[in-house]
């Protein structure tokens, strides 16, 4: 009788390990940006730009916070899985990470660098930390409220090399483990639908998965939770962005016609409505994305915008 338990032991053991490694958890990275809002300027002091303190609040985007959000909804059609957050800059809404923390990620990492910095050098520090890390899925706000340029998902897909999804809105699973199916907008209220293998980077779009009320237990927990940080050589990645003179832009001169003054007055008052007769020059491109592409880049060519420019020292 003892043989018979001990056999089966060692069976069910090989078993579980057989299984967990067939199905591993799914980790998943959630890049959050602190930023700091300001709502008003009740300042008086010039220097400080008119700000007062309660003029300026510390918070986590609201794109990523709907990120954390998706990662949970994953999470959960995965049946298991591991959440990461990681932050990059000094803790400035420490209060808001741990609350993120107490909707259910596990980890929390920040990358000991300042913030000010393009987005360039900020997916490169991302990167090399998603990598040490390691990550099966990378998900991220569209954009950030303060800057707004929604580069940073994008370029996080090219600095790691895997698929990249933008303005995603939900998440389903895919026909087999190695993929995801995410449903993003195609205006005018289509939906596009893309199957994505993993590891990917997807970057959420409003309207997506609304993360969770963490409860007091929750957020009394999280409070003693660790936060690892990850320091690098701030001089790995060079900012590729140049700075140049910036000039509001100036409308192009174009010869308009008197109207004829042989027509009635509705048709002369039509003709000074539509303005100049001659069309603009273009081309349509409506072949598949990556035709597009190709014709951007030789359109942008045949024009000169992508001949390489000197650095100026400003």
């Amino acid at each position: 009788m003892f043989r018979f338990y001990f056999l089966s032991s060692i069976l069910s053991s090989i078993a579980n390990h057989q299984s967990s490694i067939n199905n591993p958890k799914m980790r998943i990275i959630v890049c959050i940006k602190q930023i700091s809002h300001i709502y008003s300027r009740t300042g008086m002091d010039p220097e400080k730009h008119y700000l007062a303190l309660e003029d300026e609040v510390f918070r986590i985007n609201p794109y990523d916070e709907l990120a954390m959000g998706m990662a949970l909804h994953t999470r959960d059609l995965a049946g298991e899985g591991e959440i990461t957050l990681l932050t990059l800059g000094p803790l400035i809404a420490e209060a808001a990470l741990r609350r993120c923390l107490a909707m259910g990620a596990d980890n929390l990492y920040q990358i000991d660098m300042d913030a000010n910095t393009d987005p360039w050098r900020k997916s490169g520090f991302l990167a090399r930390a998603i990598k040490d890390i390691g990550a099966d899925l990378v998900l991220c706000g569209k954009e950030s409220l303060d800057s707004r340029n929604g580069q940073v998902g994008a370029l996080l897909g090219h600095h790691l090399g895997i698929p990249f999804v933008s303005c995603i809105r939900d998440i389903v699973m895919g026909s087999d483990k190695g993929s995801l199916e995410v449903q993003r907008s195609g205006g005018r209220g289509l939906r596009e639908v893309i199957a994505c293998p993993l590891p990917a980077v997807f970057s959420v779009d409003l309207n997506a998965m609304d993360p969770p009320l963490p409860t007091y237990e929750e957020k009394k927990r999280c409070r003693s939770l660790p936060v690892r940080k990850l320091v690098y050589d701030r001089d790995t990645f060079v900012s590729k962005y140049i700075r140049t003179r910036t000039f509001p832009p100036r409308a192009r001169p174009k010869t308009i016609p008197s109207p004829d003054s042989r027509l009635d007055s509705h048709d002369r008052i039509g003709e000074l409505l539509s303005g100049s007769l001659v069309e603009k020059r273009g081309e349509m491109l409506t072949r598949d994305p990556e035709s597009q592409v190709e014709g951007i880049i030789s359109f942008l060519d045949g024009h000169g915008f992508l001949e390489p420019k000197k650095a100026t020292k400003e």
